[in-house]
């Protein structure tokens, strides 16, 4: 099925003269949850108990690496990488003890997609599903 999306008339309220413009949105889907990936992973013949040790204990390594500042890559799969985004000071002292940390505006985790990941998001398909709608941002 691959990705699913609608043509949408956007309001552009950020700006002043609030132009009208198209683009293409995303239909979402409910994630997948832990327990029906449990559940996938568990049909190649280990038991769901051994499946959830073996995903929690990959997971509790991932996040352990990650808060010692570690990248961590799974293969062909790709890669995790903690990092943040800063504001901009006008010197050096704006950059001093405790100050330093208040310009920190988000941490967050980047994901940089391995060889199997890439090939899949070429060939993912996509799809129209149906009429345009209209979204204001």
């Amino acid at each position: 099925m691959g990705l699913m999306y609608r043509k949408a008339k956007v309001k552009l309220t950020y700006r002043e003269e609030k132009p009208e413009v198209y683009k293409l949105r995303q239909l979402t889907y409910p994630a997948v949850t832990y327990d029906q990936l449990l559940g996938m992973i568990q049909i190649v013949g280990v038991n769901r108990a051994q499946t959830k040790a073996v995903v929690d204990a990959l997971l509790q390594s991932l996040v352990h690496y990650m808060e010692l500042g570690h990248g961590v890559s799974l293969g062909t799969f790709g890669s995790f990488k903690p990092t943040f985004n800063s504001k901009t000071v006008k010197t050096l002292d704006g950059l001093e003890g405790d100050e330093a940390l208040k310009t920190v505006k988000v941490k967050k985790i980047q994901f940089f997609p391995g060889g199997d990941f890439k090939d899949m998001l070429k060939a993912l398909s996509m799809s129209s599903a149906g009429e345009a709608v209209d979204v204001k941002e």
